[in-house]
């Protein structure tokens, strides 16, 4: 409730008490069986009947029969709520509804509202040459010339304590807060003085005793302010969910040690207590390109005390069989610059190629944050495969690096906007004895914006080349192929590519897909959506193996808190009689 001084005197009714007991106990059973009170309100415009509801509802229920000792709460709360508003001299009358006795009219005249005649809100100390503070300021929508609101008054009060919190201002204090109404003269001077004092700096970062020295180190790579910086809680609260995401601890502790403040520096309090215990996480899903498939994760976040880990992956499906590790090494913030030593096995069976690939690899990670991440690694590939009437094997030693990035406005599952870019080369030679000369690039861009609040658009390009003399010399999982639910909808995963000449699918050097869908929300977490998709992949543009393949078709998407499920029933129109496919996925769009 906001701070009032006023000039104005509210009439209040007596309250009338039956003079008989005899008849208050004879019909006290009546009206404590009756339906509730009920209230019918005229002559308020929406807000100001929406607030009248609101402070009705709080009241206690009452019976028809003791609607007359409730009078006064009833006028009372109805004149709060106008005074909440602004109008402070209504005319409020009761009437009985005699076809429903439970129901009771009341008739509101509001009057003249209560105008903002002056508003002064100062600022003293630190916080006057605050630009955070000007903006809130400029931003609250308490103007002179407005209908008096105490919901405004008191969000701004609420703001400007929040913000001097946030900001460091540990010794602000609001020392003037008041609102002076005149409702003869429908008017109100509003003045509010904050007394910030000094702002606060960060000190130094303290740890708990248990914290070894190498945590520490570790630790101190994810710090995101300097001794001395200006306070902020959100640099805090960012710290803490750094921490968090590591996945090394299984309690953190952040917090400013306001009490121990030195010279305006504020220690910083850092306790984490790591896991110790593997983690084991199973899951399952289905697609069309895959089919059901289980996973299975064991992790251990914790090796040892300079932030090194590993994480197992099993994934089984009827079309692949996957296992494969990683070894974790921070070289910095374990979050963002870090080495890996990664290895698997993969069998494939999609399509006509039957693949078996064992693969070792070393990479350099360095994450930028609203910029490119990078991974420069090298890799070793044995991979024995039957591609068509082709049976082989290859030892390749490859070296090469990629580029992402990803921008995403909105929930993370289900963005509004944002892109998405990738970058891959890669290469081998001869030269370091590996079994074939190629170079790999292959790129990928994808756009998603929503317009007019139901309608989005997601648009998507992919490109790839291979420069080598043969492609028969390079094995399967270096070839192109495409179709599938993330590439070209309306064929079967992977199957679109050069045939040899037995009619089996052999892979290509080139790899070209365009996509663009519409999606329209009809209801809350439902979409349908519209998609035109179209590529190839294949050995040389001009000649027509196998052509661009074009699939089109509508589909359902339903928002999900792991994503969106799709199902899209597309139409491969490049074929003779259009034939149609069920496509099935889950995730987000970036």
């Amino acid at each position: 409730m906001a701070d009032h001084e006023s000039t104005a005197l509210i009439h209040t009714p007596k309250r009338r008490i039956g003079p008989w007991l005899l008849i208050i106990l004879l019909f006290s059973v009546s009206a404590w069986a009756a339906k509730p009170v009920t209230y019918k309100i005229n002559g308020l415009n929406k807000e100001l009947k929406q607030n009248a509801t609101l402070y009705l509802d709080n009241l206690p229920t009452i019976k028809p029969g003791q609607l007359d000792e409730y009078r006064y709460e009833i006028r009372k709360a109805l004149q709060k709520s106008l005074m909440a508003l602004g109008y402070y001299q209504p005319t409020i009358n009761f009437h009985s509804n005699k076809k429903a006795t439970h129901q009771l009219i009341i008739n509101i005249n509001p009057g003249q509202p209560v105008i903002i005649r002056s508003l002064h809100i100062n600022l003293e100390g630190d916080a006057s040459k605050d630009k955070a503070f000007t903006q809130l300021i400029r931003q609250s929508r308490l103007r002179v010339g407005d209908i008096l609101n105490d919901g405004e008054y008191d969000a701004l009060k609420t703001k400007l304590n929040d913000l001097a919190l946030t900001r460091g201002y540990f010794d602000a204090d609001l020392s003037e807060h008041q609102i002076r109404v005149y409702p003869d003269e429908q008017a109100a001077d509003i003045t509010l003085t904050m007394k910030s004092g000094r702002r606060y700096r960060f000190g130094p970062v303290i740890y708990d005793a248990p914290v070894s020295e190498a945590t520490r180190q570790l630790l101190n790579t994810m710090i995101n302010f300097e001794p001395g910086q200006p306070y902020r809680s959100e640099l805090l609260s960012q710290l803490n969910m750094d921490f968090s995401a590591t996945g090394y601890f299984k309690s953190i502790e952040v917090r400013a040690l306001k009490g121990k403040a030195v010279d305006g520096e504020v220690p910083i309090f850092v306790s984490v207590i790591p896991k110790t215990a593997w983690e084991l996480e199973t899951g399952i899903g289905f697609s069309t390109d895959e089919g059901p498939r289980v996973s299975l994760s064991v992790d251990n976040p914790w090796m040892d005390e300079k932030g090194h880990s590993f994480t197992s992956d099993i994934k089984v499906s009827q079309q692949v069989q996957e296992l494969s590790g990683r070894y974790k090494i921070p070289y910095g913030n374990p979050l963002l610059e870090y080495y890996s030593l990664d290895s698997g096995y993969q069998r494939s069976t999609i399509q006509d190629t039957d693949s078996q690939l064992v693969s070792v690899s070393v990479n350099k990670w360095k994450k930028r944050p609203g910029n490119w991440d990078q991974d420069f690694f090298i890799r070793l590939d044995y991979e024995n495969y039957t591609q068509g009437l082709q049976n082989s094997s290859n030892l390749l030693l490859i070296p090469g690096m990629s580029f992402d990035r990803r921008k995403a406005v909105g929930s993370p599952m289900d963005p509004r906007s944002g892109h998405l870019y990738n970058l891959k080369i890669e290469t081998s030679a001869k030269a370091w004895q590996s079994d074939a000369d190629f170079i790999k690039v292959w790129s990928r861009a994808k756009w998603l914006t929503t317009f007019f609040r139901r309608h989005r658009l997601i648009s998507r390009i992919e490109q790839g080349v291979i420069w080598v003399d043969d492609i028969n010399s390079i094995p399967p999982s270096i070839r192109f192929f495409t179709g599938g639910d993330q590439t070209v909808r309306g064929y079967s995963y992977d199957s679109i590519s050069p045939r040899d000449s037995s009619g089996q699918l052999t892979g290509g050097r080139y790899l070209s897909v365009a996509s663009i869908e519409y999606d329209y929300e009809i209801i809350e977490n439902w979409r349908i959506a519209f998609f035109v998709d179209s590529g190839t992949a294949t050995n040389a543009y001009s000649n027509n193996q196998p052509g661009w393949k074009t699939g089109i078709g509508p589909g359902i998407r339903w928002v999900t808190p792991l994503g969106p499920l799709k199902l899209d029933f597309a139409f491969a129109i490049s074929e003779p009689g259009s034939p149609w496919q069920i496509h099935f996925s889950m995730g987000p769009d970036l």
